[in-house]
């Protein structure tokens, strides 16, 4: 069953990243900026399926961490983009939102990378 969900991810996975591929050329450098960490992602998802599949635990675990810190930089990158545009317009209110997302993306990066060996 495992391997089921993991052939659909695989293919899920190329489906994306054929998709992210022909956006990538397609676009300017900040259409490239914006999606190079959604191809990072979908290559790590790929990676450690396939060697999910391949019974290579340990190296489908650096892929799962790419995939963790690929999220974590983008939505760093995004929260910092907002601050400046919040700055840049004077539109302090939007701090307001950026922090409680900003709140929320700490807890989780707390909850991924600095696990609780209670748990």
């Amino acid at each position: 069953m495992k391997n089921i969900y993991a052939l659909r991810q695989i293919i899920v996975s190329i489906g994306a990243f054929l998709i992210l591929t022909w956006a990538f050329f397609s676009n300017e450098i900040l259409g490239k900026i914006i999606i190079c960490p959604f191809l990072v992602c979908s290559l790590a998802i790929f990676g450690e399926n396939l060697f999910l599949i391949l019974k290579k635990e340990k190296i489908a675990i650096v892929f799962k961490y790419i995939f963790q810190i690929s999220f974590f930089v983008y939505a760093f990158g995004l929260l910092g983009y907002a601050i400046y545009y919040a700055m840049a317009n004077k539109s302090y209110s939007l701090f307001i939102v950026i922090g409680i997302f900003l709140g929320g993306i700490i807890y989780f990066l707390k909850v991924v990378f600095f696990k609780n060996k209670k748990r």
